[in-house]
């Protein structure tokens, strides 16, 4: 059954959160830095001015020009075309991991808080095996034994994560399943996935949107970072790790290779960082009210 009063509370909600983040100009320009980031992934064949995989060894270490506005590669790529390309497997990896962080985790800590016990500890036990090894090396290990490609980054960088997730909302549900309106619900027959996914569930999302917006710049730097070491997206596919291997050795001569994908790369973290702090504040009652009061 439709709940009005549900309905409205959330509509006010929202009011206040929109209303506070176009207060704050870290939402304009991370937002404008993240749009820009998903129309030249979604529309990168019909925004690239040329075949980022065509090769033109004639024209090759080409410097900036009208015809090749950031020059070109190696093997005479157009580097603006490859740079607009490899934003989509840093689409596909910030949003793929983080799906897979935010839901696997999700599940598990409000499973593990709800249900306590035996359950919670072999949850718990399953969350501090991933956390007991440094984040590098188990992400290095679990993709060598994968094996390098896209999808096997964004799975190993989600379940890699995830434990986070899992505490943050572990913690959220224990604090959020001793209010009153949890022992209500309860007490008028409401099954376990009812009083969590419907009651708790939106009281504790606000906390794991505001991480998830801090990650999705971490695993920009991850894929980025596999790629460079040959782990993560393979060529002839382009990414901006991929680009940044490819022009290390010429770094003295053709600085200007190295510059492009080190900037896409700084700017979309950027971006993602600016809109999740944005995000934080308007989350946050008492910060988004004095952002409310002083402006």
């Amino acid at each position: 059954m439709f709940n009005t009063q549900r309905f409205f509370r959330f509509k006010k909600k929202i009011n206040r959160i929109t209303r506070v983040m176009k207060r704050d100009f870290k939402t304009y320009l991370g937002g404008g830095i993240i749009l820009l980031i998903l129309l030249s992934a979604a529309f990168a064949p019909w925004i690239a001015p040329h075949d980022p995989y065509e090769t033109d060894v004639i024209n090759r270490l080409q410097s900036p020009s009208w015809q090749n506005p950031f020059g070109t590669d190696s093997l005479g790529r157009d580097i603006l075309s490859r740079i607009i390309y490899a934003a989509r497997p840093a689409v596909y990896v910030s949003f793929g991991g983080l799906s897979i962080s935010v839901v696997v985790g999700l599940i598990l800590g409000m499973v593990a808080a709800y249900s306590g016990g035996f359950l919670d500890n072999i949850i718990l036990f399953f969350f501090d095996v991933i956390r007991a090894f440094p984040p590098m090396i188990l992400i290095l290990v679990l993709v060598a034994i994968v094996g390098p490609s896209l999808v096997s980054v964004i799975i190993i960088l989600g379940v890699t994560i995830m434990p986070r997730y899992g505490r943050v909302v572990r913690a959220e549900t224990l604090s959020e399943k001793e209010e009153d309106f949890v022992e209500v619900a309860r007490s008028l027959g409401a099954g376990r996935a009812r009083i969590l996914f419907k009651h708790i569930f939106p009281n504790i999302f606000a906390s794991v949107l505001v991480l998830g917006g801090m990650d999705m710049a971490s695993m920009i730097m991850w894929e980025a970072g596999l790629s460079f070491l040959g782990l993560g997206v393979q060529p002839p596919n382009t990414s901006w790790g991929v680009m940044l291997k490819q022009a290390y050795q010429y770094i003295q001569t053709e600085p200007y290779m190295i510059l492009w994908p080190a900037l896409a790369i700084s700017l979309t973290m950027l971006g993602y960082s600016l809109f999740a702090e944005s995000l934080r504040i308007a989350l946050n009652p008492r910060a988004s009210k004095e952002v409310e009061t002083n402006g």
